[in-house]
This record gives structure tokens, C-alpha cells and sequence, in this order.
């Protein structure tokens, strides 16, 4: 009876752990922080709202610059998702690149006539910010790969 019941108890205990394990992320909205992850898209509308709403926050846009950032967000969202899937068909990586480059400059030239210089200024030490973050981000991720092979 005794072993019955310790079975018993082994196995409850086993069947909680693995569900706690198999939690569908995506009800959560994708990761443990409520955002997505990776693999999960996101709409052009869902990515201009956000960053929209982002950068009203961030530079403290009037409610004219944040309908037209998020109409230029929506634009180049749709353009990006177009020139990946273009390029997914094709296998043409490079053609890819360049073209979201080119894109990706002309977004930041409608975006400085949107915004005043003061909040243009503001935005490009963001950008700035977070492009050095993910250098560094790179960097460690470089740097632990290689303690694991060692």
C-alpha cells in the first residue's frame, strides 16, 4: 500500500513539473515579458502602433507627428515584409540587403521631416544607444560561444 501510494505521489508531482513545461507561449503573447518572440511576427499594423507609440512616448510627439510616424512606420513594415518575402522566393540575400538599406535611409529621411530637429536629435542618440547595445550584446554572446568550446 505504502509504494502504491508513494507511486502515486511520484507521479503527480512528475505530470506538474512536465506541464509547467510545455506552456504555450504564444497566449501569453509570445515570451515571459509579454512580447514576442522569436519566430513570432507581428502585423505591419501591430509593429507601426507600437512604434508609434514608442517614439510618442520617447520624444514626446503631438497627436499629428504620431499619426504620421505610425503611417510611415505601417508603409515600411509593409515594403520590409514584401522585399523578405520577395527575396525568400528568389534565395537572393544580398539584393535583399540593399534594398532594406535603401528603405531603411529613406524611412529616417521622412522621419527627420516629421519630427523638429531637437526630437530628430533625441532619436538619432537612441538609435545610436542601441546599435552600440547590440554590438556589445554580439560581442558577449561571441565571447561566451568561445568559453564553451575551450
Amino acid at each position: 500500500m505504502k509504494k502504491l501510494l508513494i507511486l502515486l505521489a511520484a507521479f503527480a508531482l512528475s505530470t506538474g513539473v512536465a506541464s509547467a513545461q510545455t506552456d504555450d507561449l504564444s497566449t501569453a503573447g509570445g515570451t515571459a515579458r509579454g512580447g514576442m518572440g522569436r519566430g513570432m511576427q507581428r502585423s505591419p499594423e501591430q509593429m507601426a502602433e507600437a512604434r508609434a507609440k514608442q517614439l510618442t512616448t520617447q520624444l514626446g510627439l503631438n497627436a499629428d507627428q504620431t499619426e504620421k510616424v505610425r503611417q510611415l512606420t505601417l508603409t515600411q513594415a509593409q515594403q520590409m515584409q514584401e522585399k523578405r518575402a520577395s527575396a525568400m522566393a528568389s534565395g537572393d540575400r544580398t539584393t535583399m540587403r540593399n534594398d532594406m538599406q535603401a528603405a531603411r535611409e529613406q524611412y529616417e529621411t521622412q522621419l527627420k521631416g516629421i519630427l523638429t530637429p531637437e526630437q530628430y536629435t533625441k532619436y538619432a542618440t537612441m538609435r545610436e544607444d542601441r546599435m552600440e547595445g547590440r554590438k556589445e550584446g554580439k560581442a558577449k554572446m561571441k565571447d561566451d560561444k568561445v568559453k564553451l568550446k575551450s
